[in-house]
């Protein structure tokens, strides 16, 4: 007879999770657009071809507040009409006004999040209520990723993944990291299999490309923030615990977030 045991119950997921470190590495989290970072929320950018006013709106109505020099660039969020002169939108209430002297350049949705594809590489963290781990995208080639996990501080997991249209897949292979494989299989002890056929079957599970974490998210309008989805494999066993087949688990929806 064969045993199902799934790791994506929710206490192995926070056995796995609850000790991942920071990763310390340089993040390279900046999404930009020629010199400029990517915000969520822009249509655009203008250029200062020639000096021209900055005006706040205020009291409702424009007010001059200083001079935007010539080659600066600023995001651009939303248009305003005000007495039949069109005003480009910098936030926080500042406007520009649509005029010889500045150029303005939209941004496409399908831009965005080209954009977005091609700046993967940088620190991330992986968020489930309270619970958090650090991942770093390392390498990105082409639609092929390749970075690190931090299942602990000192012995990050290596990662690999592709993107396919707007989904981003990664898998956490355990390799030969006996000590790790070992903690996410814990959960085990709560259905009385004995610490010694948990431990074998740890070893059974060193090296077994077939046993891993996997996530994904979606890239849409945010550089920063994507909603996910993570799955444990789950074990079959033998009536001797013997390891004789995995399975993808249910998944848990998940916050990925870019990290500058």
């Amino acid at each position: 007879m064969i045993k199902k045991w799934l790791t994506c119950l929710v206490i192995a997921f926070i056995v796995a999770v609850g000790s991942f470190g920071q990763s310390g590495q340089t993040a390279e989290a900046k999404t930009l657009w020629g010199n400029l970072e990517l915000k969520k929320g822009m249509i655009g950018k203008i250029v200062i071809v020639k000096d021209a006013p900055l005006y706040e709106w205020k009291q409702n109505k424009m007010n001059a507040v200083r001079t935007l020099k010539k080659g600066q660039q600023y995001r651009v969020y939303s248009s305003k009409i005000v007495q039949g002169s069109l005003f480009y939108s910098l936030g926080g209430g500042l406007y520009v006004k649509k005029a010889a002297n500045v150029q303005y350049v939209p941004l496409s949705p399908e831009q965005f999040t080209l954009l977005i594809k091609q700046s993967l590489k940088g620190d991330y963290e992986l968020v489930s209520g309270k619970e958090h781990v650090s991942f770093f995208i390392e390498k990105q080639r082409g639609n092929e990723l390749s970075g690190w996990y931090f299942f602990t501080e000192n012995d990050p997991l290596p990662v690999e993944g592709t993107i396919d249209g707007n989904v981003v897949t990664l898998r956490v292979y355990f390799d030969d990291y006996y000590d790790q494989i070992l903690e996410t299989i814990s959960y085990l002890e709560q259905y009385k299999v004995p610490k010694s056929e948990i431990e074998d079957i740890a070893e059974q599970l060193v090296n077994n490309d077939d046993y891993y974490i996997q996530f994904q998210f979606t890239v849409a309008n945010d550089p920063s923030n994507f909603k996910g989805e993570l799955r444990f494999v789950g074990l079959l066993l033998d009536d001797r615990y013997d390891v004789v087949g995995t399975e993808l688990g249910n998944p848990f929806p998940v916050q990925i977030e870019k990290l500058d």
